[in-house]
């Protein structure tokens, strides 16, 4: 079994080595699922627009926040699961 903290490291750990370094991340919710079998991890972190155009340029908007929820088995420490999470379709608390 994992700690909160742990699990947070390791939901990190998974993301950076999808996209490489990451600027700005922050753990943004911690769930420990109701029978203690997964961590659900939602981490964001800052991510730069490739190409920006002349408006976003104009505005000096360089980049948007990315959301990701990562499963995390809490025996094995594996990741079981990641995908993209919105605002719009979180949990309550």
């Amino acid at each position: 079994m994992i700690d909160l903290k742990e699990a947070i490291e390791r939901a990190k750990q998974f993301v950076i080595e999808l996209n490489g370094e990451l600027e700005q991340f922050q753990a943004e919710e911690i769930i420990l699922s109701e029978n203690k079998k997964n961590w659900m991890v939602t981490a964001s972190y800052f991510k730069k627009i490739q190409s920006p155009n002349e408006l976003q340029k104009t505005l000096g908007l360089e980049g948007q926040r990315a959301y990701k929820r990562v499963v995390i088995d809490n025996t094995t420490e594996e990741i079981v699961g990641m995908y993209n999470w919105s605002y719009d379709k979180r949990e309550a608390a």
